[in-house]
Protein backbone atom coordinates (compact mmCIF):
# COMPACT_ATOMS: atom_id res chain seq x y z
CA UNK A 1 0.00 0.00 0.00
CA UNK A 2 1.81 2.97 -1.20
CA UNK A 3 0.94 7.04 0.01
CA UNK A 4 0.21 7.46 -3.92
CA UNK A 5 -2.57 5.13 -2.69
CA UNK A 6 -3.96 6.95 -0.30
CA UNK A 7 -3.51 10.77 -2.09
CA UNK A 8 -5.72 9.22 -5.44
CA UNK A 9 -8.16 7.45 -3.25
CA UNK A 10 -8.51 11.19 -1.35
CA UNK A 11 -8.04 13.11 -3.83
CA UNK A 12 -4.87 14.64 -2.59
CA UNK A 13 -3.57 15.50 -6.02
CA UNK A 14 -0.09 17.73 -6.95
CA UNK A 15 -1.62 21.54 -6.60
CA UNK A 16 0.12 24.75 -7.49
CA UNK A 17 0.34 28.37 -6.46
CA UNK A 18 1.21 30.91 -8.99
CA UNK A 19 3.07 34.17 -8.87
CA UNK A 20 1.83 34.04 -4.58
CA UNK A 21 2.42 37.36 -3.50
CA UNK A 22 4.68 36.05 -0.32
CA UNK A 23 5.38 39.73 1.15
CA UNK A 24 7.53 42.86 0.65
CA UNK A 25 10.93 42.96 1.87
CA UNK A 26 12.15 45.78 4.79
CA UNK A 27 15.73 45.26 4.65
CA UNK A 28 16.06 42.97 7.80
CA UNK A 29 13.47 40.18 7.62
CA UNK A 30 14.71 37.35 6.43
CA UNK A 31 11.80 34.62 6.88
CA UNK A 32 8.48 34.59 4.99
CA UNK A 33 5.84 32.42 4.78
CA UNK A 34 4.23 30.11 1.67
CA UNK A 35 0.35 30.07 2.15
CA UNK A 36 0.22 26.33 0.85
CA UNK A 37 2.04 23.45 2.27
CA UNK A 38 3.54 20.69 2.37
CA UNK A 39 5.35 21.14 -0.54
CA UNK A 40 6.01 18.29 -3.11
CA UNK A 41 8.68 16.04 -1.84
CA UNK A 42 11.44 17.85 -3.77
CA UNK A 43 10.49 22.03 -3.32
CA UNK A 44 13.78 22.95 -4.77
CA UNK A 45 12.65 21.20 -7.99
CA UNK A 46 9.33 23.19 -8.07
CA UNK A 47 9.82 26.58 -5.79
CA UNK A 48 10.04 29.56 -8.52
CA UNK A 49 10.97 32.72 -6.08
CA UNK A 50 11.07 36.05 -7.50
CA UNK A 51 11.65 39.44 -6.14
CA UNK A 52 10.61 42.26 -7.87
CA UNK A 53 10.16 40.26 -11.27
CA UNK A 54 13.97 39.07 -10.66
CA UNK A 55 14.38 35.10 -10.36
CA UNK A 56 16.10 34.35 -7.85
CA UNK A 57 18.38 31.05 -7.62
CA UNK A 58 17.86 28.55 -5.13
CA UNK A 59 21.74 29.17 -3.51
CA UNK A 60 20.24 32.33 -1.73
CA UNK A 61 16.95 30.95 0.14
CA UNK A 62 16.11 28.09 2.37
CA UNK A 63 12.62 26.33 2.08
CA UNK A 64 11.68 24.06 4.76
CA UNK A 65 8.72 22.70 2.54
CA UNK A 66 6.64 20.84 5.21
CA UNK A 67 5.37 24.07 6.82
CA UNK A 68 5.78 26.15 4.00
CA UNK A 69 8.76 28.54 5.49
CA UNK A 70 10.81 30.61 2.98
CA UNK A 71 14.04 31.98 4.44
CA UNK A 72 16.48 34.42 2.32
CA UNK A 73 20.34 33.98 2.81
CA UNK A 74 20.02 37.76 2.67
CA UNK A 75 17.27 40.13 3.43
CA UNK A 76 15.14 41.35 0.43
CA UNK A 77 15.46 45.14 -0.41
CA UNK A 78 13.23 47.28 1.70
CA UNK A 79 9.35 47.71 -0.59
CA UNK A 80 10.53 44.31 -3.06
CA UNK A 81 8.11 42.11 -4.26
CA UNK A 82 8.11 38.14 -3.03
CA UNK A 83 6.37 36.38 -5.10
CA UNK A 84 6.56 32.69 -5.53
CA UNK A 85 5.43 29.50 -7.68
CA UNK A 86 5.48 26.26 -6.19
CA UNK A 87 3.59 22.64 -6.42
CA UNK A 88 1.99 21.66 -2.73
CA UNK A 89 -0.20 18.56 -1.33
CA UNK A 90 -2.40 18.78 1.33
CA UNK A 91 -0.88 16.01 3.13
CA UNK A 92 2.57 15.39 3.86
CA UNK A 93 3.75 12.02 2.92
CA UNK A 94 4.94 11.34 6.53
CA UNK A 95 1.27 11.71 7.88
CA UNK A 96 0.42 9.40 5.38
CA UNK A 97 2.52 6.85 6.07
CA UNK A 98 2.31 7.03 9.85
CA UNK A 99 -1.89 6.53 9.08
CA UNK A 100 -0.62 3.68 6.69
CA UNK A 101 1.53 2.04 9.44
CA UNK A 102 -1.16 2.75 12.57
CA UNK A 103 -3.78 0.91 10.14
CA UNK A 104 -1.47 -2.23 8.84
CA UNK A 105 -1.35 -0.58 5.07
CA UNK A 106 -5.23 -1.10 4.75
CA UNK A 107 -5.49 1.09 1.87
CA UNK A 108 -9.31 1.93 2.74
CA UNK A 109 -9.61 3.06 6.10
CA UNK A 110 -6.05 4.52 5.54
CA UNK A 111 -7.78 7.01 3.00
CA UNK A 112 -10.71 7.31 5.32
CA UNK A 113 -8.62 8.19 8.36
CA UNK A 114 -6.54 10.57 6.21
CA UNK A 115 -9.92 11.85 4.65
CA UNK A 116 -10.72 12.80 8.02
CA UNK A 117 -7.74 14.32 8.93
CA UNK A 118 -8.34 16.79 6.09
CA UNK A 119 -11.89 17.50 7.42
CA UNK A 120 -10.59 17.95 10.91
CA UNK A 121 -7.99 21.38 9.47
CA UNK A 122 -10.45 22.30 6.99
CA UNK A 123 -13.01 22.89 9.31
CA UNK A 124 -12.11 26.66 9.48
CA UNK A 125 -12.73 27.41 5.90
CA UNK A 126 -15.84 29.90 5.86
CA UNK A 127 -17.51 31.67 2.72
CA UNK A 128 -16.72 35.61 1.54
CA UNK A 129 -16.99 37.68 -1.48
CA UNK A 130 -15.03 40.34 -2.69
CA UNK A 131 -16.64 42.73 -5.63
CA UNK A 132 -18.31 39.83 -7.88
CA UNK A 133 -16.27 36.76 -7.00
CA UNK A 134 -18.35 34.55 -4.41
CA UNK A 135 -16.39 31.94 -2.64
CA UNK A 136 -17.56 29.48 -0.09
CA UNK A 137 -15.80 26.73 1.65
CA UNK A 138 -18.12 25.48 4.22
CA UNK A 139 -19.26 22.36 3.01
CA UNK A 140 -15.65 21.17 2.24
CA UNK A 141 -15.01 19.23 5.72
CA UNK A 142 -18.57 18.03 5.41
CA UNK A 143 -17.93 16.98 2.32
CA UNK A 144 -14.65 14.92 3.18
CA UNK A 145 -16.10 12.96 6.18
CA UNK A 146 -18.55 12.00 4.07
CA UNK A 147 -15.94 10.54 1.73
CA UNK A 148 -14.36 9.09 4.94
CA UNK A 149 -17.69 7.14 5.47
CA UNK A 150 -17.60 5.65 2.14
CA UNK A 151 -14.23 4.96 1.99
CA UNK A 152 -15.15 2.92 5.50
CA UNK A 153 -18.19 1.11 3.80
CA UNK A 154 -16.19 0.49 0.75
CA UNK A 155 -13.40 -1.24 2.70
CA UNK A 156 -16.11 -3.54 5.15
CA UNK A 157 -17.68 -4.33 1.81
CA UNK A 158 -14.89 -5.54 -0.04
CA UNK A 159 -14.44 -7.95 3.11
CA UNK A 160 -17.43 -8.84 3.21
CA UNK A 161 -18.61 -7.19 6.62
CA UNK A 162 -20.90 -4.81 7.30
CA UNK A 163 -19.64 -1.42 9.34
CA UNK A 164 -21.10 -1.31 12.84
CA UNK A 165 -18.84 1.09 14.33
CA UNK A 166 -20.58 4.53 14.98
CA UNK A 167 -17.29 6.16 14.66
CA UNK A 168 -13.46 4.48 13.99
CA UNK A 169 -11.45 7.61 14.31
CA UNK A 170 -11.89 10.96 16.78
CA UNK A 171 -9.95 13.80 16.64
CA UNK A 172 -9.21 16.63 19.19
CA UNK A 173 -8.23 20.44 19.03
CA UNK A 174 -5.23 21.84 20.31
CA UNK A 175 -6.99 22.63 23.70
CA UNK A 176 -7.58 18.96 24.14
CA UNK A 177 -11.33 18.92 23.27
CA UNK A 178 -12.81 16.20 21.10
CA UNK A 179 -13.93 17.39 17.35
CA UNK A 180 -17.28 18.31 16.90
CA UNK A 181 -17.49 19.06 13.53
CA UNK A 182 -16.81 23.24 14.14
CA UNK A 183 -12.56 23.24 14.38
CA UNK A 184 -9.75 21.25 15.06
CA UNK A 185 -5.93 21.44 14.47
CA UNK A 186 -4.65 18.51 15.20
CA UNK A 187 -5.91 14.53 14.16
CA UNK A 188 -5.13 11.63 16.89
CA UNK A 189 -6.19 8.15 16.30
CA UNK A 190 -8.00 7.29 19.15
CA UNK A 191 -7.01 3.67 20.16
CA UNK A 192 -9.93 3.39 22.80
CA UNK A 193 -12.50 3.41 19.50
CA UNK A 194 -10.82 0.67 17.67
Amino acid sequence: MSVDLVRLLIGDRKKAAVNEVVGEGDDTNLNFQLDMFPLVSSPTATLEVNISGVIIVAANYNISGDVGRLTFISAPTAGADILATYEYFALTSGEISNILSGLSATPYLAAANAALVLAADNSRLFAYSMGDKTVDKRRVSDNLRGLSKDLKDTHFTMKGEINTTASQFTFKDDSGTWYAGYDSAAANLNTDDV
